[in-house]
């Protein structure tokens, strides 16, 4: 009958990680897979704790560096669209005046305030530096 503790608490791990996402929590509920074996088998308690020892810390040294690897190891830092325009190519709309901070350029169909170290007059290619709240910093191509 405490097979059935380990095996719900293995389901508890297992929702659990899918909050998680760090691979700690299914290893855990592996570990309780391996009691819930051995409690059904007619294991004493002590051959619970130790297959749970066993194959949990084998899950954390063995599984989990490679599930992490495959599963996240990909996805390190994925740039929102605002952090995507630097770099790219800009058409000053209206002119900029670094003086009073007017201007618009237009990168990828879309309009953004925009300064510049010097004056740049409308129609003017440049390169987009930096990004700074909602407005661009540029460049001259």
């Amino acid at each position: 009958m405490t097979y059935y503790i380990y095996l719900i608490l293995a389901v508890c791990c297992f929702i659990g990680e899918l909050f998680s996402m760090e691979f700690s929590l299914a290893c855990v509920g592996i570990g309780l897979l391996g009691s819930s074996l051995t409690a059904w088998l007619g294991g004493n308690i002590w051959w619970q704790v130790a297959v749970f020892i066993v194959v949990a810390g084998g899950a954390w040294i063995g599984v989990r560096p490679f599930a992490l690897k495959h599963l996240y190891g990909r996805s390190k830092h994925i740039q929102t669209p605002a952090e995507a325009v630097i770099g790219q190519e800009a058409l000053v709309e209206t002119d900029i005046d670094p003086q009073n901070g007017s201007g618009r350029v237009k990168v990828g169909g879309e309009s953004w305030k925009a300064t510049a170290a010097k004056p740049l007059s409308a129609g003017t290619v440049c390169v987009v530096e930096k990004l700074d709240g909602v407005t661009l910093t540029v460049r001259p191509k």
